[in-house]
């Protein structure tokens, strides 16, 4: 089959003879005949015609079973499987008549013409104009090209302007609108008049109602969204309905505004039944070296006392947060996190977050190859009750300075660093702190397999105490109100680790034995008594810092003296099975118990035994347990085990958690709990969703004691599909904070594609 093309409006040849009819034949199997052509001069062209690979935007290519022309009319009739393609967009029907001299055709037949954005044109008839730019449509149907589907009595295409017209439409991105089924599709929206501006990439409508399952439920005399071309567009968001115990029935309607690229907001009214309008609104922006972004919320709210009374008059409460992070240079970054509640409950009652400790951070860091400083501030805002805002304290500045010289001393890695640290209260100690570090490590891989790693430390501590006597919390001073002032220490260590992997291959798996032993040697020179620990609070003996050189996270505690660190690590591997399992326990050669030593593992020459173990098979099952067990009576001080069944679409994790460590630091009291949750998606457009906590054990905290039962649970359901988000989630909450009761709460979501 011969392929010819349209220059301009006209039919042209090679050479200078003019084309009176041109047609090609499209017979089955896809054989192709020649059909006979007319010409003025019965001399044949000297040059062939030129073929399909040479199309550009000047010309249209034209296929039919049959052609005609007409050299008095300039009228040319194309009929049978019409192929024609301009300018990026393509025609097909059953018949076309196109006039040369006018510019104008007409297609009948199934016709459907294809836009260069994807967008399809699905009629009986199609009057076309302006190079077969600007169409004419009576009983059309509109494919956009990301689905969303469009069907009038009548409408028009104008490209001049970009914009398709439809009168007497409906639109909807559901796929039963042309299934051919002949249902009502989910929703749809039907307008006297529908504009669709190809530049704007947004939809207008005039008198639109919208519809759900055929029933018309809400009527606006104008209306507008973007089309799905769209990622970013202003408008309005998904509707946030709510009823909780604490604020009764609860309805957002968030608008999001588009600046420009690089900017946007939202802001959200909230109403409430029982505490009147929550106002919410976030920004974001986007600077080039960095972004940033800011939220907040505000309301005016009834003053109530600790039971939650209504005590008379109204109070202001809100929050605010900002996040931001900026790239200065190659090397300089920083960052910063800024977090502020009114008081202690407010973020807790209006259903914003959970969290106990609001942390508020600016950071600044520099890389120069290995090497690293940063700087940093920080401060706290206690929410819980037994939180003291004087006894809060806030780092200014915390800095880190690592040095990686590129020598390498006896062949292994030196570094130098330094860290600074000043932290103010209010009311309360303030500690100045500098300490400087020296760290060189090597590692041996011997002929035999061994793998020895070296670890030398020296460091420098020197403390500056004010109000010493006012410790945020007596249990981590050392000397329960010691002495202000000065105070220098002097420390070292040298750490000595030998593993021994031993592999064996079989037909079934891959077996790995690892015996590991380790050797650390520090001088019993004491901590001072008035040192307080201020950074290692959460300190406990773990599979994760067993053989750490340093098994602190912080400069404040220090374990001093020699020790001795024993285990043995097995994995296995099959391909659809693995497994990894670590025990080990710890062996106080000299030294004082260690400062924080109660109940966190280190107790006694002995050391609580830590180990894990973790299981996989085929990615369909998932163990993790981790576990502490004393070392004379083998009780459980810590036992940690989780559980995940399932694969993408469904997933059962089961939780359990034991501690049994005679803390009496807040927050780190001894509890028992079990918690399951999971999901099941029913099908490619439900699913199921659920969670429950349980206390298995009384927690008893320095105000309150709560009681073993339910802590909460929540279910939901989601509906997704290419038109429409639905979510219901139901939550049960059983704990109490101050004006935040236990109660049910009940989440409704609502998104219709392309609409919010």
């Amino acid at each position: 089959m011969q392929r010819y093309k349209l220059n301009s409006n006209r039919l042209t040849c090679s050479a200078r003879w003019t084309c009176l009819l041109i047609t090609t034949a499209i017979v089955s199997a896809s054989v192709s005949l020649p059909v006979l052509a007319t010409w003025q001069d019965n001399t044949a062209p000297t040059q062939a015609l030129k073929t399909a690979g040479d199309i550009d935007d000047t010309k249209v290519e034209l296929e039919a079973d049959q052609l005609t022309y007409n050299p008095e009319t300039g009228e040319i009739r194309a009929i049978g499987n019409v192929h024609l393609v301009r300018s990026g967009y393509t025609l097909t029907a059953g018949e076309v008549l196109y006039n040369e001299t006018t510019g104008e055709a007409e297609a009948l037949g199934a016709v459907e013409l294809v836009t260069p954005s994807g967008d399809r044109i699905i009629a009986p008839q199609i009057q076309l104009e302006n190079e077969l730019k600007d169409a004419f449509i009576e009983n059309i149907r509109l494919i956009m090209a990301g689905g969303a589907q469009a069907v009038a009595a009548s409408g028009e295409r104008i490209e001049a302007t970009g914009r398709t017209t439809l009168r007497r439409a409906s639109y909807s991105p559901c796929k039963v609108c042309a299934d051919g089924s002949g249902k009502q599709p989910l929703w749809q929206l039907k307008a006297v008049k529908v504009v669709h501006d190809k530049g704007k990439r947004r939809l207008y409508y005039k008198d639109a109602i919208l519809e759900v399952l055929g029933v018309p439920i809400l009527w606006t005399p104008y209306f507008s969204h973007p089309d799905p071309t769209v990622d970013r567009a202003s408008g309005l968001l998904p509707l946030d309905i709510q009823a909780s115990r604490n604020l009764g029935f609860m309805a957002g309607i968030p608008y999001y505004h588009v600046f420009n690229d690089s900017i946007d907001a939202t802001f959200t009214p909230v109403f409430t039944a029982r505490e009147g309008f929550v106002f919410k609104g976030q920004y974001r922006q986007h600077l080039g070296f960095g972004q940033f972004k800011l939220d907040g919320s505000i309301t005016r709210a009834d003053r109530r006392d600790f039971n939650n009374v209504i005590i008379g008059g109204q109070e202001t409460r809100g929050h605010i947060s900002a996040q931001g992070t900026f790239t200065h240079s190659e090397k300089w970054r920083s960052k910063v996190d800024i977090n502020y509640a009114s008081d202690d409950t407010y973020l807790g009652r209006y259903e914003i977050s959970n969290t106990d400790t609001l942390v508020s951070e600016y950071l600044l860091e520099g890389f120069f190859g290995a090497s690293y400083v940063s700087t940093r501030a920080l401060a706290f805002q206690g929410l819980r009750l037994e939180d003291i805002a004087g006894k809060s304290a806030f780092a200014l500045p915390l800095i880190d300075a690592e040095f990686i010289p590129k020598i390498k001393p006896l062949g292994g890695t030196l570094s130098l660093r330094g860290n600074a640290l000043a932290l103010h209260r209010t009311d309360g100690l303030d500690t100045r702190r500098l300490s400087l570090i020296a760290n060189w490590q090597r590692r041996w891989i011997t002929p035999n397999g061994f793998v020895v790693d070296v670890d030398a430390l020296a460091r420098t501590d020197l403390y500056d105490l004010d109000a010493a006597d006012q410790p945020d919390d007596p249990a981590f001073s050392g000397s329960f109100g010691g002495t202000s002032g000065s105070e220098w220490r002097n420390l070292a260590r040298l750490t000595g680790t030998v593993s021994w992997p031993l592999v064996k291959y079989g037909s079934a798996g891959t077996h790995t034995i690892e015996p590991i032993a380790e050797i650390s040697i520090s001088p019993r020179r004491g901590t001072p008594d008035n040192i307080v620990n201020e950074d290692s609070r959460a300190f406990e003996l773990s599979d994760l810092n067993l053989f750490a050189a340093d098994r602190t996270s912080g400069f404040d505690l220090w374990e001093e003296g020699s020790r001795a660190t024993f285990g043995v690590r097995w994995r296995y591997d099959s391909g659809d099975l693995s497994a990894d399992v670590m025990i080990g326990q710890s062996w106080r050669i000299t030294g004082q118990d260690f400062v924080l030593a109660d109940g966190v593992g280190l107790e006694g020459s002995f050391s609580d035994i830590v180990g894990r173990t973790n299981v996989n098979y085929a990615g369909w099952i998932d163990l993790e347990h981790r576990y502490r067990l004393d070392d004379h009576s083998l009780a459980v001080r810590r036992n940690d085990v989780d559980v995940t069944f399932g694969d993408s679409n469904k997933s059962l994790r089961v939780g359990y958690t034991k501690l049994n460590r005679d803390l009496t630091f807040i927050n780190r009291e001894d509890r028992e709990e079990i918690r399951i949750s999971g999901f099941y998606k029913i099908d490619e457009n439900w699913k199921l969703t659920g969670g429950w906590m349980r206390r298995l054990s009384d927690v008893e905290t320095p105000n309150l004691i709560e009681e073993t039962g339910p802590v909460q649970y929540s279910v939901g359901a989601e509906y997704v599909n290419e038109c429409i988000e639905l979510g219901l989630r139901l939550r049960e909450t059983f704990t109490r904070d101050r004006d935040v009761e236990p109660g049910t709460t009940i989440m409704f979501r609502l998104k219709l594609t392309n609409l919010g």
